[in-house]
Parts: C-alpha cells; structure tokens; sequence
C-alpha cells in the first residue's frame, strides 16, 4: 500500500460525474481500493474483482462498468496481467482543479442560508400564530379606576407594569408593541455573556450557528469532535499495511479502535500514526513475515495492529520511537535514559574493591568450630570391554590393556564352583 497513491485518489484525482452532473462516487470508491493495492508510483494495483466487491459492497457489474468509466476518463490503465487478475497503473499526474473546492465551499455556504431562511420564517410564522392565539382572549391590563398616575398601572394587579411592553390600549385595538412580547422572564440556559457584557449571536442554528461573528470565533462542540476523531480512526485503518488489514476481524476489534484514539487524544495527527505504523511495519520485520512463504505469517493480526500504533516504553508524552514529533530531533528523554542504562551497565561490569580479611585465632572464645572439608572423589577409573581368556564367546569389561583380560563373570563362577567340589 503506498500512501501516496491512497491521498491521491482521496483527495486529487479527478470527480468523475455521472450523465445529470452528479459525482460519481462509484467509480471513486473502485479509485481509491485500487490505490490501496499501488506501489508509491501508482503502478502494480491489481486487486481481484472480488476484492473490489468485498471492499465497495457494489456488485459484479457495478464494478466492472466502474473500472470502464475509469479507463475511458484516463485515471487508470490495465497494463498487464498477473495470473487471471489485470494490474493496473494509476494516473496520478492527473489532478483535479482547483474550483472543485471553491464551489463546494460555495455551496455550503448556500445551504447553510437557505437553512437560517427556513427557520426565520418559521419562527415568524409562530411569532404569528402566537399573537393570534392570545389577542382575543387576553384580558386588559390597566383600568381607570386602578391608575393613581399616567401610565402607571396598580400595584394589586396580576402583573407589574415593569413586566409588560405596553400597557395602554386604544378604543380600536391594543398598541402594536405588546402584541409579541409581553412580559420578560429570566432565562433558565446558561449565561453565554461574553467579558465585555456582550451576548454572540445565535442566529437561526442556535448557540454554534448564526452571526459572523459567532461562526467565526465558535469552537467545534462535542459531538463534532467526536464525528473529526472517528473520520482520522477510520483514515488510519484504512491506510494500514494492506496484508494486515485483510487479516483484522470485521468489524475491527475495540482494543484497536481504543489504541487509536488513545493516540490521537495525546495530541498525534492521523498522518504521524500513519507514518509510526509504516516504519514499524518495516523496522521489526512484519513485512518480511508477511511475505515470506515459508515463514510464520502474521499470527496475531490484532496484537501486531496494536503494536504498531500504541506508544513506546518512553516516558515523553511527544516522543514517537526516539524523535520528538513536534520537533522532529532527537528526543532528549530517551537520550538521558540511554545514558543512565550506560552507566549502570558500567558499573556492574566494574571490578570490585578488595577487602583485607584478617584471620580469627584458634583459640579465640567466639570463633566457630571449622567445618570438615567433605572428601575428595577419585577419578573412576576407565574401562574397557575385552574378550574372555578361555575363548568361550563371551565379553565383560574389565581395565584396558596391558592388563590382562581375565575371565569373563561366568568362566569365573564355573571355576569356583570346581573348586568347591
């Protein structure tokens, strides 16, 4: 897999579009499997067509029409075959404009005002609804047997002057100000007044969408940077060694999702843990594995997948097998650390100091009894196995020559029996 090849087709081929103009994003799903399956020049992709399908979910035909669509535009060409599978080579000189992303951010923007024109005039519409509803059923505020002054209604009434807009009404209808708002009640949200006593607009999307001054300056919420972590779990699963993502269960284990995320709330980029999985992938010897067919293979694909992405035995929350990832130099902790196991393998390889032993009397009252040396073992001595002086087809071992052979045990018996009578 190179990544290279995966960016590209993610990021700067070409959007094929369908016949209404729409992206076509069936044959940039077959892109980018096939990127996947490329060498760093985009040459030598050659997924099966089942691969293709396991890997899109599209069908037989879906796929191969894709791999046709892509043919035609130029952004792949079959160059060859390995056994009955057709490698491709990938165009990546070729890359999209420019305007591509300008229009969409263009048409963000439009849909996001269509969206606040949506909720204003609904909001109008309930403004509307609203003073409809209590316009003839509400009662008159002031009366002129309860007002002691101009413009000042009663202290026994149900509601302060201070609460209302506009407490006077004419002999045709009530004043036009106290049709909307009428009394003004604390809110029970939480204060978002900002240092200098000003509120930020919230527009018509609520507390993160509205004025400019308030998209501008509004950090992501909780639930966006939930969705931006799991987009950078997902890009770093997908740009895994192809050989040991084809391995990992589907769906992939939680103790590899978790090791990513640990990662990344550390503060690393899906980029830095991409490159940390490549090199490791490299450096002890997985891709050897991997290839090799008489070796082993990748038995554990979920511990090697978390090997690869958790962090090393350093104490440094920033360093990455050795380098600071925000400096990109050595990094000191491990040099300190280096320097300490020196010395201290130094030391323990040091001679040790002599010491003057002085001997005990004999006749000292606390000195202790010697112990007795246990006995030396002589050497057994070596033997042989020779032939019986009498001929009599038997063997026994006795010592090696010049020594005589003597009799085997069973001559030797027969003898003593004789003698015996």
């Amino acid at each position: 897999m190179s990544h290279e090849a995966v960016t590209w087709a993610m990021d700067d081929a070409p959007m094929l579009r369908t016949e209404k103009g729409r992206p076509d994003t069936t044959t940039r799903g077959v892109l980018q499997v096939l990127a996947e399956h490329a060498d760093r020049d985009g040459r030598n992709a050659r997924p099966s067509l089942a691969r293709l399908r396991y890997r899109t979910g599209y069908d037989r035909r879906t796929v191969q029409r894709a791999l046709r669509r892509l043919e035609t535009a130029g952004l792949i060409k079959a160059v060859g075959t390995h056994g009955e599978i057709t490698v491709y080579a990938l165009a990546l000189h070729t890359v999209r404009p420019a305007s591509d992303w300008t229009e969409l951010l263009e048409d963000e923007q439009r849909q996001k005002d269509a969206a606040r024109d949506r909720q204003r005039k609904s909001r109008a519409k309930r403004a509307a609804s609203s003073a409809a509803a209590e316009s003839p059923t509400e009662p008159d505020v002031t009366h002129p047997d309860d007002v002691t002054e101009p413009d000042v209604t009663h202290s026994d009434d149900e509601r302060h002057a201070s609460g209302v807009r506009d407490v006077t009404h004419s002999d045709d209808a009530r004043h036009a100000l106290s049709a909307a708002l009428t009394v003004s009640e604390p809110s029970t949200e939480p204060s978002t007044t900002l240092g200098d006593g000003r509120r930020p607009t919230t527009g018509s999307g609520g507390a993160h969408e509205g004025g400019s001054a308030a998209a501008a300056n509004a950090s992501p919420t909780e639930e966006e940077t939930k969705e931006l972590r799991t987009a950078a779990v997902g890009c770093v699963l997908a740009l895994m060694p192809t050989r040991l993502r084809d391995r990992l269960p589907n769906p992939v284990p939680t103790a590899v999702v978790d090791a990513i995320r640990t990662e990344l709330a550390r503060g690393l980029t899906a980029d830095q843990l991409v490159e940390r999985v490549g090199r490791r992938w490299q450096n002890h010897g997985y891709e050897n594995d991997a290839e090799s067919a008489d070796g082993p293979g990748i038995l554990r694909p979920v511990g090697v997948a978390i090997a690869l992405v958790r962090r090393g035995q350093c104490t440094s929350e920033r360093c990455d097998d050795g380098t600071d990832v925000d400096t990109g130099a050595r990094c000191r902790t491990c040099e300190r650390e280096a320097e300490d196991r020196k010395r201290r393998r130094e030391a323990a390889q040091a001679p040790v100091q002599g010491t003057i032993l002085v001997g005990v009397p004999s006749g000292a009252p606390d000195a202790a009894p010697a112990a007795p040396r246990p006995a030396r073992r002589l050497p057994a001595q070596r033997t042989e196995i020779r032939d019986c002086e009498r001929d009599c087809g038997s063997v026994h071992r006795t010592v090696p020559a010049p020594a005589p052979a003597g009799l085997c045990p069973r001559c030797t018996a027969d003898d003593a029996r004789a003698a015996n009578g």
